[in-house]
């Protein structure tokens, strides 16, 4: 709520209050006063308001010790900004009492002269608050108008921030949901070279601005050499936080008469946003459509595809790799609530697409049905495995900012080195079955590289009946006798494998004694009629254990 008033200390400074002595609760002194009021009742706490400042001879109480000694617990309870009394006439002198309370509760306590006319006290106190009030109005609506005319003129969030701090003669920064500086204006005030310093450096830290908001507080203090004050303003739309506005000021608390309009600047941001949103939606569409075109051979010249590329800031000439990212629980979150699905899925693209930009510009984010698909491209002058460590890097950068700002966890799969953009479809279907057979088959991992699917890549290639015959025939019965009896023989024949067929190291990861890993094992070769001793039947054993795994059971 803005205060449209003025503090106690500015009151006493008007030609009317020239006789006016502070005499307790000096502290309060900027207290806002919105009102004058005066005191004819002794029960006026039932007719006082908060942010007025309250006149009174005292008249109305000068035989009741007791509501003297209680007034100013009272009227700082009420929230009242300061009480000015004429004591001459009625009381004397302000007892001690009172003076003592003013100072314990911050509370102004003001003593008239005598010749104070409380006439002449309320007029020039209340047309200076509807003075201050007609120019707030005036700043409100010129700093409407100037950031409306942004919006409309097609200026962005740098220009509504350097607009914003030029009207309010303050520094301003805008923020994303991460508290990752996207805009600002440090110009307009000198803070002195420590704090300027200071300043030029919170607005980058992103860590130190979340954990300052974590208090939930609207003004932030930052123990900068000379101290650093901020007002923080979350930019939100239909319960969605879009970013964050910051208004910086030096040691002194920033007011809310300085920063007047803000309402207006963080509507204007939103608007701002939720039209970049608007076109990054349809630009989505567009590169989503000229993917299809080119996957499904619609585009046939090579040239006529690294030029549209390039219309979208891409560049596919010398090639790419492709990465394919998926969300472990957007489906059934689609299921269960969509919209909701839709908005993650929708802050998912946002967040890689960030990381793509920074990290690798030039390279491609595109939607593909419920997945993100990048086109990863290859920096000059380095050769196919660093390509590989720099998307392996990349893909694991983008896994741990969605884990920590969604807290979701990401899969990604990652093909080999695609040189001719013409053959994308080759690097979809490795990074689908990287994505697909990682998934399975490596149930810890996050990045999955088609290079790394190992004899699953002599798998993939091979005839899927055939396949299918050959895993019946040596695994078929195990399956069986496992799902029937819960005996645990398939576990036991893997961690066989994974420790080099040693039966005591095998017994200790199954926290199985020695014997009855030696009864397992004889049960897996008469159910199976294979023997662990040939190489030639363990060889067997293992391509049907990795057909079991890529059949997802």
């Amino acid at each position: 709520m803005l205060i449209m008033g003025i503090t106690v200390r500015e009151a006493l400074r008007l030609p009317q209050l020239e006789g006016a002595v502070l005499v307790g609760g000096e502290q309060g002194l900027d207290r806002i006063i919105n009102s004058v009021n005066i005191m004819e009742v002794p029960d006026i706490g039932n007719y006082i308001k908060p942010a007025e400042l309250l006149l009174t001879t005292a008249y109305p109480i000068k035989d009741d010790i007791r509501a003297l000694e209680n007034l100013i617990p009272e009227l700082n309870k009420c929230g009242l900004a300061a009480l000015a009394i004429k004591p001459e006439r009625y009381i004397r002198e302000i007892p001690e009492i009172m003076i003592k309370q003013a100072n314990k509760y911050k509370f102004p306590l003001i003593k008239l002269p005598n010749s104070a006319s409380f006439n002449e006290i309320i007029n020039p106190i209340l047309t200076e608050i509807l003075n201050r009030q007609a120019a707030i109005l005036q700043r409100n609506e010129q700093l409407s108008k100037a950031l409306t005319g942004i919006v409309l003129y097609g200026g962005g969030l740098a220009e509504i921030a350097r607009t914003l701090a030029g009207l309010l003669g303050l520094p301003v920064s805008i923020h994303d949901p991460a508290f990752r500086k996207i805009a600002s204006w440090l110009a307009p005030r000198d803070f002195g070279a420590d704090n300027n310093r200071a300043l030029a450096e919170l607005v980058n830290d992103s860590k130190q601005l979340a954990e300052a908001c974590k208090c939930g507080r609207e003004q932030l203090v930052f123990n900068c050499a000379g101290g650093l004050y901020a007002i923080c303003r979350p930019v939100t739309v239909a319960e969605e936080i879009y970013a964050y506005l910051f208004i910086w000021g030096p040691q002194k608390p920033i007011s809310e008469r300085e920063i007047t309009g803000i309402e207006q600047a963080v509507t204007v941001i939103a608007l701002e946003i939720s039209k970049q949103r608007a076109v990054f939606d349809v630009e989505s569409r567009f590169k989503s459509s000229f993917i299809e075109y080119l996957v499904d051979g619609k585009i046939t010249s090579k040239e006529d595809a690294i030029i549209l590329a390039e219309r979208f800031g891409w560049e596919i000439a010398n090639g790419f790799t492709v990465m394919l990212f998926e969300c472990d629980d957007l489906q059934s979150l689609y299921d269960q609530e969509p919209v909701f699905a839709r908005k993650k899925r929708l802050k998912i693209m946002e967040i890689v697409n960030t990381a793509v930009v920074s990290l690798s510009p030039g390279s491609a984010v595109v939607e593909r049905g419920r997945r993100l698909m990048v086109l990863h491209r290859p920096l000059p002058g380095k050769d196919i495995k660093q390509l590989r460590r720099n998307s392996e890097t990349l893909a694991r950068s983008c896994c741990e900012e969605l884990a920590k700002r969604l807290d979701t966890r990401i899969l990604v799969g990652i093909s080999r080195f695609i040189a001719d953009p013409m053959k994308i479809a080759e690097g979809i279907n490795q990074s689908h079955q990287a994505l697909e057979i990682g998934r399975r088959a490596y149930e810890r991992g996050q990045v999955f590289h088609f290079d790394d699917l190992g004899v699953y890549r002599i798998l993939l290639t091979s005839d899927a009946a055939e396949m299918q015959r050959f895993y019946d025939d040596i695994l078929g019965q195990l399956v069986s006798y496992d799902e029937e009896n819960k005996a645990g023989l398939i576990t036991t024949l893997e961690m066989l494998f994974a420790n080099d067929m040693n039966l005591q190291k095998t017994a200790d990861a199954l926290f199985i004694h020695y014997n009855t890993l030696r009864y397992r094992i004889n049960r897996i070769q008469q159910i199976t009629g294979l023997d662990l001793k040939s190489p030639d039947d363990r060889l067997s054993l293992q391509l049907a254990l990795k057909i079991l795994h890529m059949k997802g059971n």
